[in-house]
């Protein structure tokens, strides 16, 4: 009989199961386990933990990154881009580091509405935060549980197709938000972010939530830490609900609102169609009261 991998787990069940929609249960397992567990890829741990991710399950992953590396990092990326302006590039050859501040209006324009202000990083680049080596530590471990090679698209540069992206996200206090939607699942079969702030400590509010078979939000973040890693197949509903809803956004404020990092293999502009994100509200029959939860009320339409 063939050994059971991670690779072959998945080929098989996505052959014979539908893509997941809704979320299921959350389940907490301590990051060091997790990886040990990853690279012994026993069978057992091969069928269990794929199957519950087809089921729609969600992972938080505890303390994966220390609290002192995530504050460096917020910190260190406000100051390093605060300076240079707001910019776009397509992810094409000799494309830069940048920065975007995406209001609600620009970001009624996306494949998905939101508005939050991102800080992207490329690893062809200088690394000028020297971030990769201990993100791409842990991201080699979720690439090997979605049966990749653990640096499969590392040395990719746009014009191979597929290209690794590390973005931190700030989204502002009141009108932060990325509607409800799917991720690209294409080359990453899990939507893979960290965290970096904590509700009731840096913000109040709903934050990141994902949708049950009922379409009712199941509330994620009291469970989760900063430096918690947090996983689910990338065609679960999800999204960011706006924060601090008595504050006024501050886009100059470094401790303003809610901070994330999401790590991505996405297709370069080198395609003419991109295969991305997608918002999926327009599949939902919300009521008023959770729409008014979950988008700010300037994005309501």
């Amino acid at each position: 009989m063939a050994e059971i991998t991670f690779k072959s787990k998945w080929a098989e069940l996505e052959r014979s199961k539908p893509f997941p929609r809704r979320a299921n249960k959350v389940k907490i397992i301590d990051y060091r386990e997790f990886e040990k567990l990853v690279n012994e890829q026993s069978e057992n741990f091969v069928n269990d933990i794929t199957d519950s991710l087809m089921d729609g399950d969600l992972y938080i992953l505890k303390g994966a990154y220390s609290k002192k590396f995530m504050d460096d990092l917020k910190i260190n990326t406000f100051n390093y881009f605060k300076n240079k302006p707001s910019e776009f590039y397509k992810m094409l050859e000799g494309c830069p580091d940048f920065h975007r501040e995406i209001d609600i209006e620009t970001g009624k324009k996306y494949a998905l509405r939101l508005c939050k202000h991102s800080f992207y990083f490329y690893p062809w680049n200088d690394d000028p935060l020297n971030i990769f080596d201990p993100i791409y530590k842990r991201w080699r471990n979720i690439k090997k549980l979605m049966g990749l090679e653990p640096n499969a698209f590392e040395k990719n540069t746009p014009k191979d197709g597929v290209i690794d992206r590390i973005q931190v996200v700030q989204y502002p206090s009141k009108i932060g938000y990325l509607e409800p939607h799917t991720d690209p699942h294409k080359h990453q079969r899990l939507f893979h972010s960290a965290y970096m702030s904590k509700q009731g400590e840096d913000f109040s509010g709903l934050g990141f939530y994902a949708l049950d078979r009922n379409d009712k939000i199941i509330e994620i973040e009291s469970q989760i830490d900063i430096g918690d890693i947090g996983i689910g197949y990338a065609t679960v509903y999800h999204g960011v609900a706006p924060v601090n809803l008595d504050k006024k956004p501050n886009w100059k404020d470094v401790n303003d609102g809610r901070w994330f990092l999401s790590m991505y293999s996405n297709e370069s502009d080198v395609h003419k169609i991109r295969h991305t994100s997608s918002g999926v509200s327009e599949k939902i029959i919300f009521n008023k009261k959770i729409k008014s939860k979950i988008f700010p009320k300037e994005a309501i339409i």
